[in-house]
């Protein structure tokens, strides 16, 4: 880079000293000047600027929330309802159901204790003609007899056989929105089916629901409700909200922009409209939410705060004020020698400024030494900063862009009847891309013709197809039945068709950890620490279910091209209650066997956290800390040898993190994390540079 001085004639410039008025003094009015005026446009134009892409990104952000509500409700609605219709399936609910004339505190009874095993506020219990039988939050025979037909979450299901869900809002007792499940129970099978009474729960919408819309919508959530009387003037009281919606101006600011009618007198959104809550500004949108006969009976409000989004800008302009005031305050006892030294690199600083404030990173920055060059290398800090924020979100918008279905490119499986590409399978499943081959069978992309949806079709190897291998998959499809979990892949249903014995399962487009792995001789620290801790909340799931994983390993792992990672395969794994009377069976995989697991002993939720560790070794460093000549001499390392430390195998691998490789390695169970959650919020404090 040039360091020509712009042409300047010294013996003017000496004159003007012998004058008596001073170069220093002239240089810290004009470059002091100078430099305040650059830094206060730029900071003005920037602001100014970030305060409207700010506003804008919230309001485009905000357009997609009905969107990601809907889809949530639906989900919320559909895992619900898988669970009512599963209690009414049940023999024992039939046969009470059946019995009418069963004492009311039979009913409340069993009404109380399907509450406690949902999880759920109340339990509803109906006769076939919709007459309340008991209800979990009453006492026994209170109400019992009252009919509930007109209301769609009971009409639904005795009507139409199915299962059906609405929110209701509850004020009698206590104030609480929920959302309300029903199911038929029906008696007999084909022709003789018949509709004996309809199971219903309720769950309410609590903070963390709010929570959870919160995270998905990048801001804060709340509820809020119309408690007043029908007929009465409205009257907004909150029900549930993330904590810094936690406060009355809220609903003042609520009421204050007019939302009130439009949301619960029309029934339609309202918004983006501007809140203060807690004295912080954010731009926020009410949707309504509705009963199952339309009837809005609370709204979610949904707000992204300016502060958050404009927080990064005010460091950058904190950073540029302190800058600026330090080069004004050195540039004076540089005077006249350092004078256009000092003014090129500062002019170049301020229009790199502006560059920034227009959104162009690519800023070339000036040589220079002294104080200027402390200013210059702030300023590359900052600009380096925010080239790697940009960077990270091309990442993240890339993932997004990746094709989702990788098909097996290895040795077909052997085909059955129907299982060609193109071909039906059951006479239900068509055949759309073989997805890959393990060792008990073929997995498939299909589309159930039935459903119109698609899903992956597991279908057992003919060599494989024993008895105990069919046990095997019914385990596994069971105990997947009880996780409903982000980072966990759902089970469907299992059968058997033209002899070969199958399950489906939720179709997850995306690669086996153990691709990225291989492809790129370990995986890179940002990824691979999210894959970990997503790894970490799905062993939490699984391990709250009362069940051991047992076969954890980068095979078992799938990686969505939207980033997120879920567990699979439960052929192995047990339930702990059952594991005394199950005897001692070495199952799993060698490399990736805790210590106890390669003994057969009794195994816990720590000998998946020693899996875990194993499968975090291998991402980082791209091995495995432990590798023999076969089977027996690998569980011998694990039992015996200790592992290496990842950061002989990768230098750069941060210490803490490294450490906690190291825990979850441990020989001892007790000396590994307590459980998943654990491990996750030790990952959590791992900070990349």
């Amino acid at each position: 880079m040039s360091t020509a001085t712009e042409p300047s004639s010294v013996a003017d410039e000496g004159a003007l000293v012998a004058s008596g008025l001073g170069l220093r003094t002239r240089f810290f009015l004009g470059a002091g000047g100078l430099l305040a005026v650059t830094l206060g446009l730029a900071i003005a134009v920037g602001s100014e600027r970030a305060g409207r892409i700010a506003e804008a990104k919230i309001r485009t952000d905000l357009q997609a929330v009905p969107a990601i509500y809907e889809g949530y409700r639906d989900s919320q609605a559909g895992a619900r309802e898988r669970q009512v219709r599963s209690l009414a399936e049940e023999v024992g609910t039939k046969a009470l159901i059946a019995e009418v004339r069963e004492a009311p505190e039979t009913f409340h009874d069993t009404a109380v204790g399907y509450a406690q095993a949902l999880g759920a506020r109340t339990v509803f219990l109906f006769d076939e003609a919709g007459r309340l039988l008991a209800r979990s939050d009453r006492a026994a025979g209170e109400e019992a007899g009252r009919d509930f037909r007109g209301i769609s979450w009971v009409d639904t299901p005795l009507e139409e056989r199915r299962e059906a869900s609405a929110f209701i809002l509850e004020l009698k007792r206590d104030r609480a929105l929920s959302l309300v499940a029903s199911a038929p129970v029906v008696q007999g099978r084909g022709a003789e089916a018949r509709t004996i009474g309809v199971v219903a729960a309720s769950f309410p919408l609590t903070r963390e629901r709010a929570l959870e819309l919160a995270r998905l919508t990048s801001g804060e959530a709340g509820f809020l409700a119309n408690v007043a009387p029908r007929g009465e003037p409205f009257e907004i009281a909150p029900l549930a909200t993330t904590l810094k919606l936690a406060d009355p101006a809220l609903v003042r600011g609520f009421t204050a922009a007019g939302a009130t009618p439009i949301v619960f007198g029309r029934g339609e959104a309202a918004g983006p409209m501007n809140l203060t809550v807690g004295g912080e500004a954010f731009v926020a949108l009410a949707l309504p939410i509705r009963s199952g006969a339309g009837e809005t009976v609370a709204a979610l409000v949904i707000a992204r705060s300016r502060e958050a989004e404009l927080g990064p800008l005010r460091e950058i302009r904190r950073s540029l004020i302190a800058a600026g005031l330090v080069a004004l305050l050195l540039s004076v006892p540089l005077s006249f020698a350092l004078a256009q030294g000092l003014s090129r690199p500062i002019r170049q600083l301020a229009h790199g400024a502006r560059l920034i404030a227009r959104g162009d990173l690519d800023v070339p920055l000036p040589r220079a030494g002294g104080e200027v060059g402390a200013l210059v290398r702030a300023f590359g800090v900052m600009v380096r900063e925010l080239k790697e924020k940009a960077q990270l979100e091309t990442l993240v918008a890339e993932m997004q862009r990746r094709p989702g279905d990788v098909t097996y490119r290895g040795v077909a499986p052997r085909a059955g009847p129907g299982l060609e590409v193109g071909g039906l399978f059951a006479e239900r499943y068509e055949i759309l891309s073989i997805l890959g081959k393990g060792s008990t069978g073929a997995v498939y992309r299909a589309r159930d013709r039935e459903l119109d949806d698609e899903l992956a079709l597991k279908v057992l190897s003919i060599e494989a197809d024993s008895g105990a291998q069919a046990e095997r998959v019914r385990q596994e499809i069971r105990l997947a039945r009880q996780i409903t979990h982000p980072n966990v892949v759902r089970a469907y249903d299992f059968g058997e068709a033209d002899g070969l014995r199958f399950l489906t399962m939720e179709y997850v487009p995306g690669t086996t950890l153990r691709e990225l792995i291989d492809r790129h001789h370990g995986v890179e620290l940002t990824p691979a620490l999210q894959v970990a801790k997503q790894i970490c909340r799905g062993l939490a799931a699984v391990h709250k279910a009362g069940i051991v994983h047992g076969d954890l390993k980068p095979q078992n792992v799938m990686v969505m091209a939207s980033g997120v990672a879920k567990l699979m395969d439960f052929g192995v794994a047990r339930p702990r209650a059952r594991q005394d009377a199950a005897g001692v069976v070495v199952a799993g995989t060698p490399l990736y066997m805790s210590p106890e697991q390669a003994k057969g002993a009794e195994l816990d939720d720590r000998s998946d956290i020693y899996s875990a560790g194993v499968v975090m070794f291998e991402m980082f460093t791209g091995q495995v800390p432990f590798r023999g000549r076969d089977a027996t001499e690998i569980m011998a390392m694990h039992l015996n040898d200790p592992p290496l430390d990842p950061r002989s195998v990768r230098p750069g691998l941060p210490e803490p993190l490294a450490r906690i490789i190291l825990e979850c390695l441990s020989k001892h169970r007790l000396q590994r994390p307590a459980s998943a959650a654990d491990l996750d919020r030790l990952l959590m404090r791992v900070w990349v540079s």
